[in-house]
């Protein structure tokens, strides 16, 4: 066999065994609204022509 294939299965040993260094993550999303140019409503708007 290939030493890809050796270096892959030993990864997947290794991760199975919970080696593997990740964040336990909580699964939450938290969005915050911040005031900015982008939000503001005085920026979108803009100014009706005249006729």
């Amino acid at each position: 066999m290939d030493n890809a294939v050796f270096a892959a299965i030993a990864m997947a040993l290794h991760d199975d065994q919970g080696y593997n260094m990740h964040d336990i993550e909580s699964g939450n999303i938290t969005i915050s609204v911040r005031p900015s140019d982008w939000t503001s409503k005085l920026a979108k708007m803009t100014p009706s022509p005249r006729q």
